[in-house]
Formats: C-alpha cells, structure tokens, sequence
C-alpha cells in the first residue's frame, strides 16, 4: 500500500506526508508522536509503539500496516442479469429449483468463500450454496434447491451473496412461487386437457348453396 494522497483518511494533514522524505530521527519516542500526529488522536501511544515495533521503527511503514489493519476492506460487486424458477405453480411441501444469473460488476475476482444464503422473507429450506471465483465482467448462473411452503397462495423469498464474513454483496435476490392444492392443480390439468370445440366456419358451413337455397 502507498502512502499518498488517495490512500490516506483525508483528516491526515498532507503537509505532514511531506515530512517522510527528511524524518531521518531514530528517537522511537519523536517516531510515536508523528505517527499520532499523522494518523489523528484516535491513534493512541500503544498502538502507535505497536506498529513502529512490528514494522522495525520504520515510520512509513508502520503507517501502511496499520492503515491495511484499520481500513473495512473493499466488499466485492454483484448483479443480478435474469432470474428464473422452474414451475410457475407448485404443490405444497413440493420441492422446486430457482435460478439467478448474477455479474461480478467489480474491478476484482470473487474469492471462493463467497456463497449464497436466504436472507428473509418465505422460508424455502435454502441450504447455503458456495459461489465459484468469478473474473471481472463475467458472469455465471446459480441455482438453489427450495421447498415450497405448506400454505397454499403467493411466497416469496429473499437471498443473498455474502462474504465469509456474513458481509452482503451486491443485489438482493429472490425467488417467488404461487402454492396450490393437489386438487385445484388437477382440476387445471383436466380443463387443459377438454378439446376445443371447433368454429362453423371449420365444419364447412360457409358451402356453396344449392339450388332451393338459391330460389328462396
């Protein structure tokens, strides 16, 4: 990590930085108060002694490691592209599968620790399911096994992609179902299947009269 102007908090006074190239001074205590003075009050004198100890006195130094210690890490990205469920309608318990196409809008590969979790919503019995690393730009399709609920009528369920953590990236996902009965599911079936009564003009009414018809 370089120290410079876009990696430093901006409460770090800039002049300050300017100090490194003439801070020739090997007195650990001068060390300690720069470093406070470089990295603000909420450094305290131990954790200060800390840093310089670990990163042998080296001021520069000590300030990258524990900048690289203090700063949140950068979260990965994620898009959802289409969603997809297998059966419009199910039978309660029924199992079903539900598919997300998802991007890594980011500027870095995804790490294998990164799974997919529900997060709320109608519990489907989501078993969390671990996301292989994906390359910037690309994207990939992921499918979870679910089990409707018992309670016929429309569910719906929340997902998402999460660090080892626990730490949510990207978009929210979801999955929705409408539940039937058994019944009403094979009363459906059953009209589908009546055959449609055909129109005049299919049986050949609009013939050519005949003759009587023609006098009349």
């Amino acid at each position: 990590m370089d120290v410079d102007g876009s990696a430093i908090p901006g409460e770090i006074d800039q002049n300050l930085l300017l100090q490194f190239s003439c801070m020739n001074t090997t007195d650990r205590e001068e060390l300690i108060v720069q470093m406070q003075r470089l990295l603000g009050p909420s450094l305290n004198y131990n954790t200060a002694s800390f840093f310089l100890d670990m990163s042998n006195w080296n001021l520069q130094a000590a300030i990258c490691c524990y900048l690289d210690y203090s700063l949140p890490p950068k979260l990965p990205s994620m898009s959802l592209k289409a969603s997809q469920s297998q059966e419009a309608a199910v039978t309660p318990g029924s199992c079903f599968e539900q598919s997300w196409s998802i991007a890594n809008t980011g500027a870095e590969a995804w790490p294998g620790s990164c799974r997919l979790i529900q997060a709320g919503g109608e519990q489907f019995s989501a078993t969390p399911t671990y996301v292989p690393p994906l390359l910037p730009g690309h994207s990939t399709t992921v499918t979870l096994k679910l089990t409707a609920p018992s309670v016929p009528g429309a569910h719906r369920g929340y997902f998402h992609l999460v660090t080892d953590k626990g730490e949510q990236i990207g978009d929210t996902l979801w999955a929705e179902i409408t539940v039937e009965s058994e019944m009403t599911l094979a009363l459906a079936e059953q009209l589908a299947a009546l055959p449609v009564p055909s129109s005049r003009l299919d049986e050949g009414v609009s013939q050519v009269p005949s003759q009587d018809d023609q006098m009349c």
